[in-house]
């Protein structure tokens, strides 16, 4: 849906029809990959095998925390009431940076629940 989507794009140009169309794509693909990706990462989740996720258990007793500190650090970062970084970096600095964020979170929330119940 997601490849039909881009073709109807790429195709259509502004004809009335075609955007109709990628709408339509949009609108259909979007809550089936969103499915495909839950129902994958459900799948991994039960495996004996798939033990990796266990360094996130800290993060997760503590999600919360950790959404509302993401939201504050990003805001702060790219924001106006903040340093006003929006669009002045691509991807390749900001997914490294949330992955580095959401590290730093990780051993943060390991720290606090080893030591606080």
């Amino acid at each position: 849906l997601s490849l039909a989507k881009a073709l109807a794009g790429m195709l259509g140009g502004s004809h009335p029809g075609w955007q109709f169309a990628e709408e339509l794509f949009y609108c259909l693909g979007t809550p089936t990959l969103a499915l495909g990706y839950a129902a994958a990462f459900a799948l991994l989740w039960r495996s004996d095998r798939a033990r990796w996720p266990a360094f996130a258990v800290p993060a997760g007793r503590m999600a919360l925390t950790n959404y509302l500190t993401q939201t504050i650090v990003q805001s702060l970062l790219f924001y106006g009431w903040g340093l006003a970084l929006i669009g002045t970096f691509g991807l390749a600095f900001v997914l490294p940076f949330t992955a580095l964020v959401f590290a730093a979170q990780v051993g943060a929330s390991g720290w606090w629940l080893r030591r606080f119940r």
